[in-house]
């Protein structure tokens, strides 16, 4: 099973705009269904919470990485039943196998890392489709996924801060990271910059969480670290306008942590040097490789004995909802 992040040229399948009806649009379920706008359509699928009765809710778009499907990566990290323990809406967009022949979203092709086209624009749209069929708490919309997933969350984060509050990267690489690997990406102070513009007249501190395995061969900790680092630069420079490092990417606080049984691991915060509030949050998790931590022992990519991922990013986004 190959899990390459750069993946295949995108061959784009031009359509009208539409949002096939949910399969099962009800408190409690699944839903299915197919977002089309003129880049393409997307399949995605999700859940609905049985506590959901019309009050508004956090949601979480989940984006799986190369290989893999909606429902392998729902399989993988438990939101869903994580969705139904702590009550919010999960959506999560699936890529199709013609405009990447490895199942990658295309997050290494330029054209794919600007707002309002490609598979930017499709996620967002499947965002959007879900707000406009359930009621969500605008501040509480996030954007997580894991390898080519969570690079494309980075550029999610980048191109429509807007609409997702903050957002959670494992396993991925920074902003126009491309080639990433070994020796890591760009200069992630340079991507930084970029996602200062990317942002737009949006211009926000987008608070980030990350994680990645120490042993990680595919997408190893050097690209974690760039990803930390680029968002240091873009939010520095965002919360005042300024490249002052109100924001940076020297950790303020480091603590060990041990899953019983499990893994050991480092947690680093990164804090804002006006109100000291945590905005950047690193994992390392030691001994692990390209998989979700704490994701399922029955999916080739998960590794249950490291700390929980899922349950972890969603703490860090409900401490982190948009202003």
């Amino acid at each position: 099973m190959s899990r390459s992040l750069k993946g295949l040229v995108a061959v784009v399948v031009l359509a009208f705009g539409f949002a096939h009806p949910a399969l099962a649009a009800q408190p409690g379920t699944y839903f299915a269904g197919y977002y089309t706008n003129a880049y393409g359509t997307r399949y995605y699928q999700g859940y609905v919470p049985t506590s959901y009765h019309g009050t508004a809710m956090p949601l979480v778009v989940g984006l799986h990485g190369c290989s893999e499907t909606a429902a392998t990566f729902q399989q993988l990290t438990g939101l869903d039943a994580l969705a139904e323990q702590r009550g919010f809406i999960l959506v999560l967009p699936q890529q199709d196998y013609n405009a990447n022949g490895a199942g990658c979203w295309n997050w290494f092709l330029s054209y794919e890392q600007v707002r309002g086209q490609y598979e930017p624009s499709q996620i967002a749209g499947i965002t959007n489709w879900v707000k406009s069929n359930w009621s969500v708490d605008a501040k509480k919309v996030f954007v997580t996924g894991i390898s080519a997933g969570g690079a494309m969350s980075v550029i999610m984060g980048a191109t429509y801060p807007d609409l997702y509050a903050s957002i959670g990267v494992h396993s991925g690489c920074e902003y126009k990271g491309y080639p990433c690997g070994s020796s890591g990406g760009p200069d992630p102070t340079t991507e930084g910059n970029n996602i200062y513009s990317a942002m737009g007249s949006f211009k926000r501190v987008v608070p980030v969480i990350a994680f990645v395995g120490s042993s990680d061969t595919i997408a190893p900790p050097i690209n974690t670290s760039q990803v930390i680092t680029s968002w240091a630069q873009a939010d520095d420079k965002a919360s005042d306008g300024l490249d002052n490092n109100n924001i940076d990417d020297v950790a303020d606080t480091t603590t060990n942590g041990q899953v019983p049984g499990g893994r050991s691991y480092t947690q680093y915060d990164y804090k804002n040097s006006t109100g000291g509030a945590v905005v950047l949050t690193k994992y390392v998790v030691n001994g692990m490789g390209h998989m979700w931590s704490g994701g399922c022992g029955c999916d080739p990519f998960g590794d249950p004995s490291g700390p929980n991922a899922s349950s972890i990013m969603y703490d860090f986004f409900l401490a982190h909802p948009k202003p």
